[in-house]
């Protein structure tokens, strides 16, 4: 099954490269639109989103539109002056520099790929699998019980592994802006959620001192 990928673009920005890379692979199924209507090239939901920037304002609104459409790893294609900002937006999954070598924007791609659940329906981390269709966790095969907002925090976590998040960002991805609890909440559920799913053997989510929280990337 071909790996969907789409790519949006902001009217300014120069995508000629990421396509020409993309291009070039095969098993790869590009959709491309603007950012007028880019709805349409979210359903069905693709295996990555590469978004294709130009300014620091366009940061603060478009990434998070797109990731709240799809579900799916974002790429941001940018310009070396917006590098220094791109830590703001906790919708970004990664980044490339425009003028990026074909080699590098395809190996950022097909990374992404491999964290995204194909179909929009597992995540597999060693031996923890998160069903995003029935809302079911399992270890090596063992149903485990979660709270609604225990598994939301494991499915965020879990589809972008290696990322540091601070609580700040935790509660706004999950808990939603409007959510006005302190962010203790973050630390009380990540407790909760290691004690049902990490033992002597698993340690899935690392605490990154003065920092947040990330999923292990090394599963």
């Amino acid at each position: 099954m071909a790996v969907r990928v789409a790519i949006i673009t902001t009217e300014s920005a120069d995508n000629a490269g990421i396509l020409g890379a993309l291009r070039a692979v095969d098993g790869i199924d590009i959709a491309e639109a603007g950012t007028d209507g880019f709805a349409s090239v979210l359903r069905p939901t693709p295996r990555v989103a590469v978004l294709c920037l130009t300014f620091e304002t366009e940061l603060s609104t478009l990434p998070p539109e797109v990731k709240r459409l799809a579900q799916c790893p974002l790429l941001a294609v940018v310009p070396p002056a917006l590098t220094g900002v791109l830590g703001a937006s906790t919708a970004i999954d990664d980044f490339a520099v425009v003028g990026a070598g074909e080699d590098e924007l395809r190996a950022r791609v097909r990374r992404l790929a491999s964290t995204s659940p194909v179909g929009g329906e597992a995540l597999r981390r060693g031996d923890l699998m998160v069903d995003t269709v029935t809302c079911e966790v399992s270890l090596q095969g063992v149903l485990i019980e979660l709270t609604f907002k225990e598994y939301e925090l494991l499915k965020f976590l879990a589809s972008h592994p290696g990322r540091v998040y601070s609580r700040e960002a935790l509660l706004n991805s999950v808990w939603g802006y409007d959510y006005y609890g302190g962010d203790r909440t973050v630390d009380v559920h990540v407790r909760r959620l290691r004690s049902k799913i990490e033992d002597a053997n698993h340690t899935f989510i690392d605490t990154v001192r003065n920092m947040g929280y990330r999923f292990r990337r090394d599963l």
